[in-house]
């Protein structure tokens, strides 16, 4: 999955140069947005990729024993790895943010009672702390609530049996529950607490968890592995365009519904179809995506830390480069530091249960030390 491991660190890297530009476009106080503002602030679609990765590649296992009768995850195992995943990190970045604006005295800043709130992805469910400490870490708490609704959407899947119309039927399901929710939530003005919670994003999980039930056990040829991306790629850039102009039929009921199903179809040719990709797996763009993870959840603070401390350059450019040299060195010391080791620690232990249980180690892979489990992120 070296591919999609590069996928998802272009993805980091265009969040990164999406905050930038908003914080250097802001400066400007200029309201007019020309083409190239209007592209870069379509980057924010790199949310909507990782919501679709996270649904392709944990939901495999699930479909791996429904459709061919291994064994399902165990669930003790499942979330042992979930949380070495997600949370050594997320505190450790959420304890520097929390240092960066105490120093400064950023009106970001929670207060201590609220810091439990952060602690337990529950800061956006509770409208005072929504927009506080790291906003972007808003996605964390969408995903971790996937990741407590999935072993329950497992046990119907392998309830379902190998039946993959069924399995497809289940992901369109979500889908239209998602749709349901936006749509209530156009015509009803829910709260932010609401709009920015799995109910609304589920689509996107659906779509990946879509590609894994289709390409499982199935080879697609190069060309149609091409069609796939040319296809994808065109809804997305659909997507983008339709949410940049000032009005689009829709909108606020489908969201970006299209980018979704654009970025499961590239997902798809890249899990199903010798595609050679070289662009995502050459070494540098691998390696934003291992250290994708601390990207995401560094750069703002660097961004708010660098202004704060009057070290924001003039110019665009030079912004961009020294957010993200920052940036990609705590990055790379969450990986080697936090993140590695708290993963390879979880593979051994779920490992070691699994053995004990007699069955064939449920929760580990063989390539946990070298890249442990990042793809499952």
């Amino acid at each position: 999955m070296d591919a999609l491991d590069g996928l998802r660190g272009l993805a980091a890297a265009g969040v990164v140069v999406l905050h930038v530009w908003m914080f250097d476009h802001g400066d400007e106080h200029t309201a007019a947005k020309d083409l190239t503002d209007r592209a870069l602030g379509e980057l924010r679609l790199g949310v909507v990729l990782f919501f679709v990765l996270s649904g392709f590649l944990l939901h495999r296992a699930w479909v791996r024993a429904a459709l061919s009768g291994g064994p399902a995850p165990r669930l003790a195992s499942y979330a042992l790895r979930r949380l070495a995943r997600v949370g050594p990190a997320y505190w450790v970045a959420m304890a520097g943010a929390y240092a960066m604006l105490s120093a400064t005295g950023h009106p970001l800043l929670p207060s201590v009672a609220q810091v439990g709130l952060f602690a337990v992805f529950a800061q956006d469910y509770v409208g005072t702390t929504a927009a506080l400490l790291d906003p972007p870490m808003w996605t964390l708490g969408v995903e971790v609530a996937f990741y407590a609704l999935l072993p329950v959407l497992g046990l119907l899947v392998v309830r379902l049996g190998p039946r993959r119309g069924a399995q497809a039927g289940l992901c369109v399901a979500l889908i239209a529950v998602g749709v349901a929710c936006s749509t209530a939530a156009e015509h009803h003005a829910w709260p932010r607490t609401l709009t920015s919670t799995l109910l609304i994003f589920i689509p996107c999980f659906a779509a990946g968890m879509a590609v894994a039930v289709l390409v499982h056990g199935r080879t697609l040829s190069r060309r149609k592995g091409a069609a796939l991306v040319a296809a994808g790629c065109a809804l997305v850039v659909l997507d983008a365009v339709w949410h940049a102009g000032a009005y689009g039929p829709l909108r606020g009921e489908l969201r970006d519904l299209p980018a979704a199903v654009g970025f499961a179809l590239v997902v798809a040719a890249l899990a199903a179809a010798p595609l050679r990709a070289r662009t995502l797996t050459c070494r540098p763009v691998r390696a934003l995506g291992t250290v994708s993870y601390g990207l995401y959840l560094w750069h703002f603070p660097v961004i708010v830390w660098l202004r704060a401390q009057e070290h924001w350059p003039a110019d665009g450019l030079q912004a961009m480069a020294r957010t993200g040299v920052l940036t990609l060195a705590l990055a790379t010391a969450s990986w080697w530091l936090v993140e590695r080791p708290a993963i390879g620690w979880a593979a051994s232990r779920s490992g070691r249960r699994g053995h004990a249980a007699g069955s064939p180690k449920a929760g580990a892979q063989p390539h946990a030390t070298n890249r442990p489990a990042y793809a499952e992120r």
